[in-house]
């Protein structure tokens, strides 16, 4: 019986070429996006699966409360992780760790300096790391590992990286040396397995956290309490009995105690568990996943596309029923049962999903393997290793094919085997409902319409984050790290430079406007009688910054040489001191701050954006601190000059440093790496927004094949009668503009909505304009019309005489 029912509907679908090969097409790009879909949602779940005790682990983190806001950090002061345990018994195991990512790396070969600049992969911890945290050693003993000072664990990739050492030779590691960044010799006494990926901690090093000192960074300093880095992590495992909320409470005694009196009230301790970190998107981490929001608008794309894959099936096959009217009427004729003629189409349609998966698994391939740079990591189906997407894969077969075949194969079924027998399927009963078919499509259109109007806003977003004019110039700038701090190489290296007519400017400090590193510290002005200190951004420039970024002078004067007494404010700190349009009378004017206490302002400067415009405006205090210059930029003369630029550049920097491997970056495009994530999605919306047009191209044009064969007859009188091709073709276009208009009545105010939510969470965003929904509208449409001009037209050419012989 089932060899019969597999050999008919191998005929069937043979004998329906174009059907088939819409259907199979149809579904299997649904199929294959919503596979890509669950790998990727599946991969951002999957953080740090092989940690055996992250149910057991907690981070301390903080909050830090001012009088105008709750900024939530992920990092501590460096004395936090000792002070704890030793205050606290129902701590069991704890640990710090430091995480600057990248820096240089040098290893001596053969008698041959070798140097190797790391973008990320570079931590300091303490060797109850291994206390906590689950590594896979291949060489060297674990319970010593970074208990003595200058040592460091490496991971199997960069031992080859450094040494070109394979698995089988990691023991000849031990022993040697790796200086890190030209300053200090660490000697390498273990090797482990490279952290499983997703992870928050990226670890390919593990340096010795204890004996470091200012040299290496400098906020590694185990003593100092008001200063806290966001590298600088504190882990622990707690015993049994521990209770969340009860040590919490203690962590306000804690403040107290090492903070100083009061200070609880400036800043609560937080403890957060392990698990929750990697969708954290408060307090942050060293690696993220992404956030929960995105992922659950991914899985409602995937879930619209197999919906919209699925009502094209419907209406492909239910276009097909005049097709197979003689058939079902004779099978009916001699005897052929309902349920099995159910179970003969729903075998056919098994098989056209089958086929569609087969195919599904080819496109999601593919789909992986060109959006590596949109989603960062390279992902495959992996079916041997993943029985998950295995029983998601049958999931979705069975799912489909019961979502797409039930109502079809009942429809065929059920034909009066009369009426089958004459081709009479025009009737409502026996047509299935033609204004069911009609709602699936608008449905499926509205879908479409969302994803367009989607896509629309967010690329428009991502255009006013990218172009936004953030207070400073960012064209024809290249910044690069500064490997040393030592005043008169530094102005060496800037009067070389400048040597150069190919570059205007140099200029040095902590970051670029918006760099990733930013020092935080308190302020006050004693007239606004607060009790609690602000917040502000202190930024770490010399004499040229504001030049070289052409950063608005307000009142007042720059930044001096040598002057670290002086600082210079944004207009929001001004305003905030109540000087609001009174800039010259603030000059003079004294902030308390805790950068060495009060500080005299002598200039105001325009407000410009630290961060990404999905925050708000920070206060900004600019200063001269040389010893924390880790930046800096130069500015091209133009655009043209600028390989002439990098290329003195270059070679200025061999000169000067020659013992530093030179990195540098173009300034406008570190600023457009802020956006990612919003261009990933952008990026994703056109993939998935193209793929849902496609395959509700392939439902329409089942709609207007049915709307078509029900029509013949119609369009034969018309055509006797005179009417032409375009009068004809009138008439069905006239019905998918009501169909479009229907699901733009119902896509608009939740399309609205929805957006208008997504661009609230930024602090800056655009307007929700109705040429969005007008563009979305028109292009769907026209590429309806486009669709269904085939079909009515091939339709509207038959000879009259044979479609009214019949009668």
């Amino acid at each position: 019986m089932f060899r019969n029912y597999l050999i008919t509907a191998l005929r069937n679908l043979r004998r329906n070429k174009i059907y088939t090969i819409l259907n199979v097409f149809g579904l299997a790009l649904g199929i294959g996006c919503a596979l890509v879909i669950f790998k990727v949602i599946q991969y951002e779940n999957s953080f740090d699966l092989n940690q055996t005790k992250k149910e057991e682990i907690y981070r301390i983190v903080i909050d830090n409360i001012y009088p105008d806001r709750v900024e939530k950090s992920q990092g501590t002061q460096n004395p936090v992780g000792p002070a704890l345990k030793a205050d606290y018994p129902e701590i069991k195991h704890l640990v710090r760790t430091y995480y600057p990512g990248g820096d240089q790396l040098n290893v001596v070969e053969d008698g041959q300096l070798k140097k190797f600049l790391l973008d990320d992969g570079i931590a300091f911890t303490e060797s109850s790391f291994f206390d906590l945290f689950d590594v896979v050693w291949v060489a060297g003993d674990q319970s010593t590992a970074l208990s003595e000072p200058q040592t460091v664990v490496v991971c199997l990739s960069q031992i080859e990286l450094l040494f070109g050492l394979k698995r089988e030779q990691a023991s000849k590691a031990l022993g040697r040396t790796i200086n890190f960044a030209s300053v200090r010799d660490f000697t390498v006494v273990g090797v482990i397995e490279d952290p499983v990926e997703p992870t928050v901690l990226p670890f390919k090093y593990l340096f010795e956290f204890q004996s470091q000192e200012g040299d290496i960074n400098p906020y590694f300093d185990n003593t100092e309490w008001h200063s806290t880095s966001s590298a600088t992590h504190t882990y622990f495992i707690p015993n049994q009995s521990f209770n969340k909320d009860a040590f919490e409470i203690k962590l306000v005694d804690f403040a107290e105690k090492y903070l100083g009196e009061g200070k609880s009230e400036e800043a609560k301790y937080v403890v957060q568990p392990f698990e929750e970190i990697a969708f954290d998107d408060e307090y942050g981490a060293y690696s993220n996943a992404s956030s929960i929001e995105f992922l659950f608008a991914l899985g409602i794309i995937g879930l619209f596309l197999v919906l919209t894959a699925s009502i094209n099936f419907v209406n492909l096959a239910t276009a097909q029923a005049a097709n197979r009217a003689k058939e079902i009427g004779v099978r009916k004729a001699i005897g052929g049962k309902t349920n099995q003629l159910v179970i003969q189409f729903l075998s056919e349609i098994a098989m056209i999903t089958l086929f569609a998966l087969i195919i599904a698994l080819a496109i999601a391939e593919i789909m992986f393997k060109s959006l590596v740079d949109i989603i960062g990591y390279e992902l495959s189906l992996d079916l041997m290793n993943s029985p998950q997407t295995i029983f998601f894969m049958l999931g979705l077969f069975v799912c489909v094919t019961l979502l797409s075949g039930f109502y079809p194969a009942v429809l065929l079924s059920r034909m009066n085997a009369i009426d089958a027998l004459k081709k009479k399927i025009s009737g409502r009963r026996q047509s299935g409902s033609l204004p069911l078919r009609k709602g699936l499509v608008t449905l499926q259109f509205s879908i479409t319409q969302f994803l367009i109007i989607g896509t629309l806003i967010v690329s428009s977003q991502t255009e006013f984050f990218l172009n936004k004019d953030l207070g400073f110039d960012k064209e024809a700038i290249i910044s690069s790290y500064l490997p040393e701090r030592d005043s008169l190489k530094l102005e060496r290296f800037k009067a070389e430079l400048l040597s150069s007519p190919a570059i205007m400017q140099v200029s040095y400090g902590l970051s670029e406007p918006t760099g990733n590193s930013n020092s935080k510290s308190n302020f006050n002005y004693a007239p606004l009688e607060s009790e609690k200190s602000y917040h502000g951004n202190f930024k770490a420039v010399d004499e040229d910054y504001l030049k070289l970024f052409q950063i608005g002078l307000v009142a007042g004067r720059g930044i001096e040489k040598d002057d670290g007494t002086h600082i210079v404010v944004n207009k929001k700190v001004v305003d905030l001191m109540g000087f609001k349009d009174r800039y010259e009378e603030v000059i003079g004017e004294t902030l308390d701050t805790g950068w060495g206490g009060e500080k005299k302002i002598v200039g105001v400067i325009e407000n410009f954006h630290t961060y990404s415009l999905e925050e708000e405006l920070d206060y900004v205090i600019m200063l001269y601190a040389p010893r924390i210059f880790y930046n800096m930029s130069f500015k091209a003369s133009s655009i043209q000059s600028i390989p002439e630029a990098t290329t003195h550049f270059e070679k200025t920097w061999e000169q000067i440093f020659p013992k530093h491997s030179l990195n540098f970056d173009f300034y406008d495009q570190s600023i457009a790496k802020n956006y990612e994530e919003v261009q990933n999605i952008t990026s994703l919306l056109r993939i998935f927004a193209g793929v849902s047009l496609l395959i509700g191209c392939f439902g329409l044009y089942g709609l207007i094949s049915f709307m078509a064969m029900n029509k013949t007859k119609e369009i034969g009188v018309r055509k006797v009668l005179g009417a032409s091709i375009f009068q004809i073709l009138s008439i069905f276009s006239k019905e998918v503009i009501v169909l479009m208009t229907i699901a733009f009545v119902i896509t608009t105010p939740i399309a609205a909505y929805l957006l208008s939510q997504w661009l609230g969470s930024f602090a800056y965003s655009i307007d929700i304009e109705p040429e969005f929904f007008a563009i979305a509208f028109v292009s769907t449409l026209l590429i309806a019309i486009l669709t269904i001009s085939y079909t009515t037209i091939s339709t509207a050419r038959i000879n009259p005489a044979d479609t009214l012989k019949d009668d």
